[in-house]
């Protein structure tokens, strides 16, 4: 029960950590545009209380514990004075595109972070196996395995390295085995039986294995630009991805909030450093969502800004942007019910978002 509600808290904070950087980056940019904000709100409505006001701007705690918004004045009327609309284009660019730019610093300071605290590093010069991946259902997670974990024997056999692992699972397969693990400064003793015909990709036991894995901390002056370095080789991930899906190359797999839920409770159940390169993975995800060209995102209403410039100023008419907006989160809504269905499908059947 305690676990329990110890997961459910660390998912609403990864949540609302994700959308808050987001929302900061708006407040922020606009307010240096000068657009009126009249309201910063930390969750979703109903409201629960206002906690302060600063200016213009309303600071209220509301009733739904995910999340939050920014309500700026007269986001489609270029004649109210303070209004968004009535800005020039790059202020307008600026505001849109800031709150992804704040997920992407966000995801930075997240793995940045993980660097200071300690991440896991081969080293090939101790003995035994390192454990990089567990596969979920597979006969190493029911067996108890976990990430950083280094097996040192198996049936009584010492286990040098990796390949010595391998060598004698191959020859052991549908027989049980015990394993001998070290996790940090405890000996366990688990036992599984490695699967003679495997799922394509996941191997007899469902691991990952190379040589053992360490806790190596960084000092801050080279986690930070290992965190960037990371992050940037995320967003290069996920724009790579997002080319294939849309040559053809890959299927689009994707998670609607369901299932985005149940990822990140599946991921507090490694640790705090892997909830928090999960929490930054989906930042850094968020962040290039939200900059798509699709009505009703931000990156929808930066087409309409770019469109702007290229007809020499001559604006769209309001009303008409409304509606292809409007339009747009009713086709995004409708995408997030179908892919969430599929989400409890796939949930319910022991399916894994989370490898």
């Amino acid at each position: 029960m305690i676990n329990m509600l110890i997961t459910g808290i660390a998912v609403v904070v990864v949540f609302s950590l994700m959308i808050l950087a987001h929302e900061m980056g708006h407040f922020v940019a606009a307010k240096r545009a000068g657009v009126k904000v009249e309201e910063f709100g930390i969750g979703y409505p109903p409201r629960l209380l206002t906690v302060a006001k600063r200016g213009d701007t309303e600071f209220t705690i509301n009733a739904i514990p995910v999340g939050g918004f920014v309500r700026m004045l007269g986001e489609e009327d270029p004649q109210a004075p303070g209004s968004l609309a009535s800005k020039s284009r790059p202020w307008r660019a600026l505001v849109l595109c800031a709150g992804s730019m704040m997920n992407i610093v966000l995801a930075v300071v997240l793995l940045s972070a993980v660097y200071i605290m300690g991440t896991l590093t081969p080293d090939e010069s101790q003995p035994g196996t390192g454990i990089y991946e567990v596969v979920a259902g597979s006969p190493a997670a029911e067996a108890g395995l976990r990430v950083g974990d280094t097996v040192i024997s198996v049936d009584g056999r010492a286990i040098e390295d990796y390949e010595a692992l391998s060598e004698y699972t191959r020859s052991h397969l549908g027989e049980q085995m015990t394993l001998v693990v070290r996790r940090g400064s405890e000996t366990l003793s688990v036992q599984l039986t490695p699967r003679v015909d495997p799922p394509e990709g996941e191997g007899p036991m469902g691991i990952r294995i190379g040589p053992p894995l360490v806790v190596k901390s960084y000092p801050i002056w080279e986690a930070i630009p290992r965190g960037a370095y990371e992050t940037f080789l995320l967003l290069f991930a996920l724009f790579s991805w997002a080319v294939a899906v849309v040559r053809g190359l890959v299927a689009p797999q994707v998670a609607g909030p369901i299932g985005i839920l149940h990822a990140t409770s599946q991921a507090v159940q490694y640790g705090l450093a892997d909830t928090m390169r999960f929490a930054a993975f989906l930042s850094a995800q968020v962040g290039i969502l939200n900059l798509l060209p699709f009505p009703g995102l931000d990156g929808g209403r930066l087409v309409f800004v770019v469109l702007e410039a290229i007809r020499g100023g001559k604006r769209v008419p309001p009303e008409r942007e409304g509606l292809v907006h409007i339009v747009g989160l009713a086709i995004l809504l409708g995408l997030v019910l179908i892919v969430s269905y599929f989400d409890v499908l796939r949930i319910a059947s022991g399916g894994s978002l989370v490898r």
